[in-house]
């Protein structure tokens, strides 16, 4: 039986994306690179901070170690987070959903990020987990993070489903034994979501059929 709904947070629940892509732009402005253009930012979408930090560290020769440069774009977005808004569906969908189950955040961004983001929008209230990459030891594709929150809500892989707009995430949560919803957005439709048990336009067209369906695959 599904219990538990696990979301992702950027491209899932937010509108993010062009937030980060302008945190990065600033960051390596700041240390010479002046060409990154947005085509580019968009192969990392569903890729972890760190991957894009030794792509451009191994590219351009920066003379900055991968972790310092994360936190020096983090401090930039933090500062941009004012700007995030939910992505269409999104609220209706939680406020739906919450109470008759369990609700939980799983990203590969920092705790202090997923934390700031679900109080700038008014919803940190309707999840019981929030977790975020600084707590596992790796990242998405790696399923560790939903075993991890799997764990935190005392339940089995089988009686969660995840919702993921990458296939990073998607491979992660499938990896982990999650049922998995899948919803593309602009900058990620063009990957590989055929692993997933449900494809959709906007994540409020999930409904009580839909989940009944998959506990009654996990029976």
């Amino acid at each position: 039986m599904i219990k538990a709904l696990i979301f992702d947070m950027d491209g899932t629940l937010v509108d993010s994306e062009i937030i980060h892509y302008e945190a990065w732009k600033e960051t390596l402005v700041n240390h010479g690179v002046s060409h990154f253009p947005f085509e580019e930012f968009i192969f990392y979408v569903g890729a972890s901070n760190e991957k894009l930090a030794r792509d451009y560290i191994k590219s351009e020769t920066l003379d900055i170690v991968t972790d310092n440069l994360v936190r020096e774009k983090q401090i930039i977005y933090l500062e941009m987070i004012s700007g995030i808004k939910l992505l269409h569906g999104v609220e209706a969908t939680i406020r739906k959903y919450v109470g008759n189950y369990r609700l939980a955040v799983a990203s590969s961004s920092d705790c202090v990020e997923l934390e700031k983001i679900l109080e700038t929008v008014g919803m940190r209230s309707s999840f019981e987990q929030v977790i975020g990459g600084d707590l596992v030891s790796r990242k998405k594709p790696d399923p560790e993070i939903y075993l991890k929150t799997a764990s935190l809500l005392n339940l089995a892989p089988q009686e969660c489903v995840a919702f993921e707009d990458s296939e990073s995430g998607l491979a992660a949560a499938k990896d982990a034994g999650m049922f998995v919803v899948a919803v593309p957005n602009r900058l990620s439709r063009h990957q590989d979501f055929s692993r997933s048990d449900l494809i959709i336009d906007s994540i409020d067209q999930v409904d009580a059929l839909t989940l009944s369906s998959f506990s009654a695959a996990a029976t």
